[in-house]
């Protein structure tokens, strides 16, 4: 029985003695550990890795988590081996507090309160790159608390010796790290931030170099001098349509606090920013398909400030497309959150101040914008001295010449909702412009490209063009002169529906005045009005002329067919409009003209080559005219009207002359606004000669195709010596006697015009003239008086005429054709 029960003690206390040892083994193993740690580490990285490293007083406990070394100095066993990464530097002190090292060993997890560098000087030569695309990389989870770098020097250059971080006398203070593993946040936070650096080199990618000669940022604010964004490649190489190169003497940032999902600071200042901007030529780059995350962060704003700045952009071959000299810009309360970053304009802000000097703007190759001064304050713009400015000269394009004293907006409430643009002004004024346009020659075709009419709204409470003055060139000529004008437009409105409208906008009422326009009206006239006036459906004009370039006898030698001479002088004009639309669907609807004082020349020579072509009636002409055309009432008041005709081989031209016209046309149109009526009625009154009392009516329906017509006539108490101013030049004879009444009843259509005519005379004599020199042929006057009817005695019958039309001469003509007829008729 005592053997059985010994057997068990003894595995019982063999089992109690391997547990002692394993438990010893595990309580003196940290310390062995430690203790071979502390005398082999170093020898460990310089057996077993490329680099040869000393240090002193090298302290590490594995239970507390803290590690100490001094005098750290590190090198590269082979300097010339570019396959490793060169380390090549120094470390005063090495502080790392509660690192968790069995994490670190068994979990990959890196965690540690404090890191602390005393003194580093280090260099590093990063190895090329290797092969990584079939192996994945694990993301490293490291954790650091607080960071602590002081007086510090540190260089790292990629494999091709180009620097990626160079700082000098760098002191670094982060506490409280917190980082995020959600890239739409900031990845990394702090509670105390604090750097210092000089001569500071980031490359921040291939293309791109951060420089700065001083960084200092404690208790929440930032101050970096000598600040740079540097290109390093050449233009060729970049992916890009521009080329950025960004300095500033001075940034700082005031009260800033960065956390995951926010950053936020108080102040922002730029000291003398200059950005210079240049085109590398290409119009559009290759993008990437990485499908971006929603933005989860906020970043405010409360002032940010440009101080001094200048900007230059340059094309591709280095000259200039725009620059400003100096301006000054403030911004406040700006947001910048996952909400507005989906806006047109990615951010919102309160109150803004802008200022600018020298600002300058290539359009095109012939055209430039400056500007001496643009303000901006809150929701007024000030712009001094704006110009377009002509760069050289083009047959196919027109070229502007502009200056203007000011322009002033005011009230600007102009945002972006969503991707909607709404313009917003309380009104715009221009003062003092003076516009030059040189016409090109030739006017060049483009085709224009179907684009999406942009989704925007406008509303604008007044615009004013205040005191302007125009002109415009061709071929060197001045065309069009403008010496004073005046525009107020008033409840401007605009959308994407009214931008496809031949007029791009809508108001309510408008003013316009103008004075002394001066107008090339084509080879052989110009025209010129006093002054112009429209006030929305009201339009006035005074002392309109229509004048010929040449004399009578200069203009008979430039035509080269016959052609009517125009002298046209009216003291006003006053058109009321009804519906009309200018533009490319272009609608003429008015619903009276008055035109009052008209003194109207038409000088016709006979001597050049006859115009054989076609004369159409005015209905045909107004069937022809292209966009739709109706007046409902033209009022001719006052006026004097004189036609003359020189006769080839006349001693003097013959002379028509209607004094004291008044006219009324009723229903001037050319059938294309359905619904209106289409007979038009000219009712007349004046004094032929100056002293017969006469009234015509003529009527004529537009759509008639056959242009028929009718017209009445009654002219009373003429004299002979008047009739004999138009009668001697083409019938070579002279009337003396009274004539009570010259009456026609006529009816035609562009074949000609027949009808009555009455003529009621007494003591008539008719005296033949010698064509060549003008005298009286007595013999055959006397024989031919014996059978001239001298006396119309009682009512007179009508005489019935009918004379076929010459299809090369005009309405006008042919009537006075059909009187002819009539006169000869009844005296020969």
């Amino acid at each position: 029985m005592i053997e059985k029960t010994t057997k068990p003690s003894k595995l019982k206390k063999k089992l109690m003695i391997i547990a002692g040892i394993i438990l010893l083994m595990l309580l003196i193993f940290p310390f062995a550990l430690d203790f071979y740690l502390k005398r082999k580490l170093p020898d460990l990285i310089n057996d077993k890795t490329a680099y040869n490293l000393k240090l002193d007083n090298f302290n590490l406990s594995l239970f507390s988590g803290d590690l100490t070394a001094n005098n750290i100095f590190i090198n590269n066993k082979n300097a010339k081996d570019s396959t490793v990464t060169q380390i090549n530097g120094t470390v005063k002190e090495l502080k790392i507090e509660d690192f968790s090292i069995w994490k670190a060993i068994f979990s990959k997890t890196y965690k540690a309160q404090d890191v602390v560098l005393s003194d580093p000087n280090i260099a590093i030569v990063f190895a090329p790159k290797k092969d990584k695309k079939n192996k994945k990389k694990k993301k490293l989870d490291i954790a650091l608390e607080n960071i602590i770098v002081s007086n510090g020097n540190v260089q790292i250059q990629n494999e091709n010796r180009k620097t990626l971080f160079n700082g000098q006398n760098v002191n670094i203070k982060l506490t409280d790290i917190q980082q995020s593993e959600d890239d739409s946040k900031i990845p990394i936070a702090f509670k105390e931030f604090k750097i210092d650096a000089q001569n500071v080199i980031i490359t921040a990618n291939d293309f791109y170099q951060i420089n700065a000669e001083k960084i200092s940022a404690k208790n929440k604010t930032l101050e970096i001098l000598g600040f740079h964004l540097n290109p390093i490649e050449d233009a060729k190489n970049y992916n890009a349509k521009n080329i950025f190169d960004f300095a500033s003497e001075k940034l700082s940032a005031k009260n800033f606090v960065i956390n995951q999902d926010s950053l936020i600071v108080d102040e922002i200042d730029f000291v003398k920013p200059d950005l210079k901007v240049t085109s590398t030529g290409k119009k559009t780059v290759e993008e990437k398909a990485d499908k971006k995350k929603e933005m989860n962060l906020k970043i405010g704003l409360k002032n940010i400030n440009f101080n001094q700045g200048k900007i230059l952009v340059l094309q591709s071959d280095l000259q200039k497309t725009a620059s400003i000299d100096n301006f000054n810009f403030k911004l406040s309360d700006i947001v910048f959150d996952k909400k507005t970053v989906k806006e047109k304009i990615p951010f919102r802000f309160t109150n803004h101040n802008i200022e600018a000097e020298n600002i300058y703007l290539k359009a095109n190759q012939f055209q430039a914008l400056q500007i001496e001064k643009i303000k901006s304050e809150n929701q007024d713009i000030t712009i001094d001295k704006f110009q377009m400015i002509p760069l050289g000269k083009s047959i196919h394009k027109d070229i502007l010449d502009i200056k203007t004293d000011k322009i002033l907006i005011t009230k600007n409430q102009s945002k972006y909702i969503g991707q909607k643009l709404n313009l917003n002004f309380a009104g715009i004024d221009v003062v003092n412009p003076e516009i030059i346009i040189h016409s090109s020659k030739y006017k060049s075709i483009e085709k224009k490209k179907a684009e999406a009419t942009p989704d925007f709204q406008a509303l604008i409470g007044k615009f004013n063009i205040i005191n302007g003055q125009f002109r415009q060139y061709s071929d060197g000529k001045e065309k069009l002169s403008v010496a004073k004008f005046d525009v107020n437009l008033n409840q401007i409105k605009s959308d994407k529906n009214i931008l496809k409208q031949d007029i791009p906008f809508e108001i309510k009422s408008r003013l316009i005045t103008a004075k002394n326009i001066n107008l090339d009206a084509g080879k052989h006239y110009r025209l010129k009005v006093a002054s112009f006036k429209n006030h929305s459906k009201q339009t006035d004009l005074q002392n309109f002329e229509f004048l010929p370039k040449y004399s009578r006898k200069a203009f008979s030698k430039v035509i080269a067919k016959e052609e009517d001479l125009y002298t046209i002088r009216t003291k006003h004009i006053a058109i009321t409009d009804k519906d009309s639309k200018i533009g490319e669907n272009t609608v003429i609807n008015l619903d009276k003209i008055i035109i009052n004082h008209l003194d109207c020349n038409i000088y016709h020579d006979l001597a050049p080559p006859d115009d054989n072509a076609v004369r159409y009636m005015f209905s045909k002409k107004l069937r022809d005219v292209k966009f739709p055309l109706f007046v409902n009432q033209i009022q001719i008041r006052n006026s004097d009207l004189t036609y003359e005709e020189d006769a080839e081989n006349a001693n003097k031209p013959g002379k028509l002359t209607f004094d004291n016209f008044n006219a009324t046309i009723k229903n001037v149109n050319n059938t294309k606004i359905k619904g209106l009526p289409t007979l038009i009625t000219v009712d007349s009154d004046f004094k032929f000669y100056g002293t017969a009392p006469t009234i015509v009516t003529w009527k004529f329906d537009v759509k008639d195709l056959d242009d028929k017509f009718t017209i009445v006539g009654n002219i009373q108490k003429l004299s002979a010596d008047n009739v004999n101013l138009f009668v001697r030049p083409y019938l070579n004879v002279t009337l003396d006697g009274k004539i009570d009444y010259v009456k026609f009843d006529y009816y035609g259509s562009s074949a000609g015009i027949a009808g009555k005519f009455y003529f009621k005379y007494k003591d008539m004599y008719v005296n033949f003239l010698n064509k060549k020199n003008g005298k009286e042929r007595k013999v055959l006057t006397t024989v031919a008086n014996w059978f001239v009817r001298n006396e119309s005695t009682g009512e007179p019958e009508h005489v019935n005429i009918e004379k076929k039309r010459d299809p090369e001469r005009s309405f006008f003509n042919m009537l006075w054709q059909g009187i002819m007829e009539g006169l000869k008729k009844y005296v020969i």
